[in-house]
């Protein structure tokens, strides 16, 4: 027999839809601010510039429009961001960071895209997947940039950094904001309506008729004639 059919969606008016728009948005703000004025480098202004705006306007517009008929289609601007995440990591200059971060951005495609087209069949491998980094940025390296005044964090290199988070809390959301809708195969629902009707047919039973209890008022024993008693019926001599 064919198993259900899974898809997963978002409603439109959802407080982690909302949220995760909002966080889309607020990372293409930061990423124009933090990267104002340096499009001098072709190459930085085509992977490190307009790959993460056009991903981050094609998701809004994607998961706004199509969020709850065609969630699928945010693979698209999902992989734009893995793609400009991955050129990121290739300048590191810690090969075990860089290697890690590779190997998380390969997860995230393979996750991300496995879940909107139903090959995975939950959502909850995405939620950890977004939130752990998003807690390691905030609570180890940003720290720690904060915390060493030897090598001050400019208001460029912050900006992007927040471009960064707003990204990961959108993607956060919006793993929390799907749900799963269950389509039943064809066969199965089919013969499902079938017994339905078949219920609703079916003349209800009659209950079994009771014997009639005897009256207390008429009894057969009472209607038979009483027996003569042979000591009254002898005739006198």
């Amino acid at each position: 027999m064919k198993e259900a059919r899974i898809k997963f969606y978002v409603e439109r008016t959802g407080f982690c839809t909302e949220a995760s728009l909002i966080f889309m948005a607020l990372a293409v703000v930061f990423r124009v601010i933090g990267c104002w004025g340096l499009w001098n480098d072709r190459f930085f202004l085509m992977t490190q510039i307009l790959l993460p705006i056009a991903s981050g306007l094609l998701f809004i517009l994607l998961l706004a429009l199509l969020g709850k008929s065609a969630l699928w289609t945010t693979f698209l601007p999902v992989l734009g961001g893995v793609a400009f995440f991955v050129i990121k990591a290739l300048g590191f200059e810690n090969t075990t960071q860089m290697l890690l971060c590779l190997l998380l951005y390969a997860v995230v495609a393979i996750l991300y895209c496995g879940t909107v087209f139903t090959l995975i069949r939950t959502k909850w491998l995405l939620v950890p997947l977004f939130l752990l980094p998003f807690c390691y940025h905030v609570g180890v390296e940003d720290i720690a940039r904060l915390r060493d005044t030897a090598n001050p964090v400019t208001f460029t290199a912050g900006m992007q950094e927040m471009s960064v988070l707003c990204i990961m809390l959108s993607l956060f959301f919006v793993s929390l904001a799907m749900k799963k809708l269950v389509k039943e195969p064809k066969e199965k629902a089919w013969a499902k309506g079938a017994e339905e009707s078949a219920q609703e047919e079916k003349p209800a039973e009659k209950p079994a008729e009771q014997p009639a209890e005897p009256s207390p008022f008429f009894s057969p024993a009472a209607a038979e004639p009483a027996a003569e008693n042979p000591e009254t019926t002898a005739t006198e001599e």
